[in-house]
């Protein structure tokens, strides 16, 4: 929990944030004030001090989604640091699976065993250039720490993706965990996926917090076997430039990823339709003509993409032409309520039929993105 208070009109008005959700109180009219201005308003700004020791209070900053009365549903928000000054000018991610697809173990090891004391100072192992909103950024992938700051050194710390801002904001700093969020997203093939700390920093050294829903302790990730022979530097700068493309809630050039489940919704009939609306997508991408064409239905166009990969079609118990009638099939009976399905998980077909389409998709998304058959079927499969 947080709690402190909110600068508006000249006043201070007390709050409590838990779970993102911030609520203020006060017996003066002052709220009431506040409400006629914020009510049912979206995507503000609100700028205030939070409490980190008794009666010390410091800076903090706050990105309102809606607001409903007197409570304010957040974003994101920015707690500075206790000595922080001025604006910040980078921000650090720390995630799992983050390190899992930079390789971070093998890494470490290599290094450990070449004689590298990463104790000494952080090394930056890869940096990819990026456009994100018309700005152009640079990602770099850092291990290591630094023993100049003593007890300021974040221990914890595995490897840490670094990017230099632009416009230095919380807007800024929202959309960019965004696409970070969804770069590890689509590289483990998980929707539930949260990343175990953000900082933000200023002329390297610790600024202050960010904090986004996104954002949670004890986050764990046991895919760095999967990547045990990954090519960093073939594969991420591509995909990470793709889905920059599209850092807010529409996509229209950058790869679907609403498709992806987590253990709960794996095979589910809401994820079935949601992988039918990312396969259309893609291959609207791929073939716009025949995507438009009316005479062109959907089982043409999974037989199309499915005889795309050679490694999908021929390792198939059935033909192309059958799979592609029972996915159409199974798409109009769930979409247009002739079959209502309590638990998706029985139907053992059907759990078939989506592992196809995640592969069928993974694979679309490759393509579209740019990479060349044979560089997708070199891609790690889980």
């Amino acid at each position: 929990m947080v709690k402190g208070f909110i600068n508006y009109s000249g006043y201070k008005i007390p709050f409590v944030i838990e779970k993102h959700q911030m609520d203020l109180f006060t017996d003066d009219s002052v709220l009431t004030d506040f409400i006629k201005e914020y009510n049912n308003k979206e995507n503000y700004i609100l700028h205030g001090n939070y409490f980190y020791s008794g009666n010390q209070s410091q800076e903090g900053i706050f990105y309102v989604e809606k607001s409903l009365g007197c409570t304010c549903y957040l974003k994101c928000y920015i707690l500075y640091g206790v000595t922080a000054k001025g604006v910040f000018d980078s921000i650090g991610i720390q995630s799992p699976t983050l390190d899992d697809v930079f390789r971070y173990r093998y890494v470490y090891l290599d290094m450990i065993r070449a004689g590298i004391n990463l104790e000494i100072e952080p090394i930056d192992i890869y940096s990819f250039p990026f456009i994100m909103n018309n700005k152009d950024y640079n990602l770099s992938y850092r291990i290591g720490h630094n023993n100049k700051w003593g007890l300021l050194e974040d221990f914890d710390r595995k490897g840490e993706v670094l990017i230099p801002l632009e416009e230095c904001n919380i807007q800024e700093c929202n959309s960019i965990t965004t696409v970070m969020q969804r770069l590890a997203m689509f590289m483990s093939a998980n929707s539930d996926l949260h990343i175990t700390k953000i900082k933000l920093y200023k002329n390297g050294h610790p600024h202050s917090s960010f904090y986004s829903p996104i954002v949670q302790d004890d986050v764990i990730s046991c895919r760095d076997t999967v990547f045990y022979d990954f090519d960093v530097t073939r594969y991420v700068p591509k995909i990470l430039n793709n889905i920059s493309k599209n850092a807010n809630n529409e996509i229209t050039h950058s790869i679907p990823l609403g498709h992806l489940g987590n253990f709960d919704s794996l095979f589910s009939p809401q994820r079935f339709i949601e992988q039918i609306v990312s396969f259309e997508y893609l291959f609207d991408k791929i073939d716009h003509k025949k995507a438009q064409d009316t005479k062109y239905p959907l089982k043409n166009e999974l037989s199309q993409m499915i005889n795309e990969f050679p490694q999908i079609s021929k390792s198939q118990r059935h033909s192309v032409e059958k799979i592609s009638e029972t996915i159409k099939e199974l798409r109009r009976k769930v979409a247009h309520g002739y079959s209502y399905y309590y638990d998706f998980n029985e139907n053992h077909y059907a759990r078939y039929i989506m592992m196809l389409l995640d592969t069928l998709i993974r694979n679309m998304s490759l393509l579209y993105i740019g990479f060349t058959k044979e560089e997708i079927e070199k891609y790690p499969s889980y």
